[in-house]
């Protein structure tokens, strides 16, 4: 997956973004989609995107006889590229026709290994951070169906008719492209080609005569999943709902705009730096598209403001989840949800799913219909950190004065949703009438580290150090480790519920749940525990919910017992 370089969770204020790619990026849809949902979401941010992409081009310097001209090279543009857009973030993308559409051949990857070192060092000491992404996916059935009747099969490999192998040339590009962090050549290396191809795949599986653009060109959901990628892994930005301006773009008058001003830029800056592809562009001169562009930038913005406050919080897009109403809306830039009861339990008590909403939701079920809401904001990949923490408590407070909900919610911290649900609970006790921990992660060195008897997570370790901006050798701070929390919790009279398998070797109990339990006891707490013998890490949950459910009414009406007392 790559280095995810964001140190300490947030994204920064100001950032000048350049591309530099192929078709793929010349075309852009992928970065007009980052840059929609930063003027959409935070237009305060200062995150320039500047599109220097040009078709035909190679990192390689190798043409297919085939094709109608010399294939331009980044490397005759990129000492210009460097001066002109002075970029703080280089992002690379090459290697769709670096392979020149034929077999695998040991000296065409050697021609592409050594072009992405000559311009990552050429690069390296005028920019901050170099990313390179892996190249995206061939799909032969959807080139094949895109050329129709005129295929001539006789024809030698080009762009125009692939060798039917090609996707495996790429695919072990991307391999290599992934190496680069570790061999210490990159910042990150983003891998985009999976993510592609597995949105193909399941694409193709409820529709098989699906068509992945011409085969070479990702169509519109691909740029869609390469954006999604790229917003997780460099903006720590999880989104799982396919915005309405990706499946009807036309239908979207602010997006429509952001496409208009994306091409302006583009095209103006592609041409002041120069390129030797034999078409030129017809460009506005870059200060006056650049005036032009910040023009538009306050246009777009205020419409796609406007719009998400419409369609937003004052007025959530309304879907349906088993049978309930449940109600969809962004915070802060991040994915919320809050699922509604039929009929509402007195004082409006809520389940708060810090992670993993939706899944093993037995006891999720079984408290709707009982009255309760269910919420969940996504906050994936920030494992409890301390920004996480913060954003969740925003989440909180909107939901309870948004849905008139209960200032109290109880936590549901299934696997690494432990570390956020007792990392929040540590830090507003107040706001927390229960925790439910199931199989939970509350130890940081046990997983993702693997310091344990677990097996850990390499790449997820990476990640949890970087968004708690410390290294390998230094410790994730002792207020955000969660069986240092279990006495304040304790203090706070907070109760527990906790459920684990005795034979989990992904999340070890003896080195989570047990030791919190005995922190729990020692420090005079209330909590419950349910050990499944010779259960793993997964089914999460108990089959029968009863227990559960039992645990958080008692919870709930000892909390309003104590309110009562506490006015007496």
């Amino acid at each position: 997956m790559g280095t995810l370089f964001l140190r300490g969770g947030d994204l920064p204020q100001a950032k000048r973004i350049v591309f530099v790619g192929d078709s793929i990026t010349d075309n852009g849809l992928y970065i007009a989609f980052m840059e929609a949902y930063f003027l959409q979401h935070m237009p305060e941010r200062e995150l320039t995107f500047v599109n220097l992409g040009v078709s035909s081009e190679t990192v390689s310097g190798l043409s297919e006889k085939a094709h109608p001209w010399p294939r331009p090279c980044l490397h005759d543009r990129l000492e210009r590229v460097l001066r002109e857009s002075k970029p703080d973030w280089l992002v690379f993308l090459y290697g769709m026709n670096d392979g020149i559409y034929h077999p695998y051949s040991e000296d065409r990857f050697r021609a592409y290994q050594e072009g992405m070192l000559a311009a990552i060092s050429k690069a390296r000491p005028s920019v901050e951070k170099i990313i390179v992404l892996t190249p995206t996916p061939y799909d032969h059935s959807s080139r094949l169906r895109h050329l129709g009747p005129n295929i001539n099969e006789n024809d030698s490999p080009s762009w125009r008719f692939p060798d039917p192998s090609y996707n495996e040339v790429l695919s072990r590009y991307a391999d290599w492209v992934l190496s680069l962090p570790v061999l210490g050549e990159a910042d990150a290396a983003i891998n985009i080609y999976d993510p592609l191809r597995r949105d193909l795949e399941h694409r193709r599986r409820r529709e098989p005569e699906y068509m992945y653009g011409d085969g070479i060109h990702p169509n519109a959901h691909g740029h869609w999943s390469i954006a999604q990628t790229l917003l997780s892994r460099l903006f720590n930005i999880t989104l799982e709902r396919i915005p309405d301006y990706v499946n009807e773009p036309n239908t979207v008058p602010w997006f429509r705009k952001t496409i208009e001003r994306h091409r302006l830029l583009s095209t103006a800056w592609k041409e002041h730096v120069g390129h030797s592809h034999v078409n030129k562009a017809d460009a506005k001169p870059l200060p006056e598209a650049l005036m032009l562009g910040e023009r538009l930038r306050k246009e777009i913005a205020a419409a796609a403001c406007f719009e998400l406050e419409k369609n937003g919080l004052t007025q959530p897009m309304t879907t349906d989840w088993h049978g309930y109403t449940q109600y969809q809306f962004y915070l802060s830039g991040r994915e919320a949800l809050v699922v509604a009861p039929k009929q509402e339990a007195a004082g409006r008590p809520w389940v708060w799913r810090t992670e993993f909403f939706g899944a093993f939701a037995t006891a999720d079920l079984a408290l709707l219909e009982q009255g309760w809401h269910i919420a969940y904001i996504r906050l994936s990949h920030l494992y409890g950190c301390p920004f996480a923490v913060r954003r969740m408590e925003d989440f909180r407070a909107r939901v309870v004065d948004r849905f008139g909900l209960a200032s109290k919610a109880a936590l549901f911290g299934f696997s690494r949703g432990g570390l956020y649900a007792v990392n929040y609970a540590a830090v507003y006790p107040e706001h927390v009438m229960a925790l439910y921990l199931d199989a939970p992660v509350l130890d940081h060195r046990s997983w993702p580290g693997g310091k344990g008897a677990g097996i850990g997570s390499p790449t997820h370790w990476e990640e949890c150090l970087a968004v708690y901006g410390v290294s390998e050798e230094q410790a994730i701070p002792e207020e955000s480790r969660p069986l240092a929390s279990a006495g304040r919790l304790a203090n706070a009279g907070i109760p527990v519920l906790l459920i684990a398998g005795d034979a989990d070797t992904v999340v070890p109990y003896p080195e989570n749940g047990e030791l919190f339990e005995r922190q729990y006891r020692e420090a005079g707490g209330t909590i419950t525990v349910i050990v499944k013998r010779g259960i793993g890490h997964h089914p999460h949950s108990l089959e029968n919910p009863e227990p559960i459910v039992r645990f958080l009414n008692g919870a709930m009406q000892h909390g309003t017992k104590e309110g009562r007392n506490s006015h007496d």
